[in-house]
């Protein structure tokens, strides 16, 4: 991965919220890390969270990790 396919990345994941958005972002995850319930709680939040901004074509999946410990 070059350069340019960084910058196009970062882009696209900064989306039409830029900076700002990037921040709001931020500290919505520092306060879900931050806050009561569960690793796996907190991750699925987390990942709800980050969709709200619209969807990029990419699906982050089943988070369960499918294996019982």
């Amino acid at each position: 991965m070059g350069l340019r396919d960084l910058v196009d990345k970062a882009r696209e994941l900064l989306g039409d919220g830029g900076i700002d958005g990037l921040t709001e972002k931020a500290g919505e995850l520092s306060d879900i890390a931050q806050g009561e319930g569960s690793v796996l709680d907190k991750g699925q939040e987390a990942l709800e969270g980050l969709g709200e901004g619209g969807d990029t074509g990419d699906s982050a999946g089943d988070v369960s990790g499918g294996s019982k410990s």
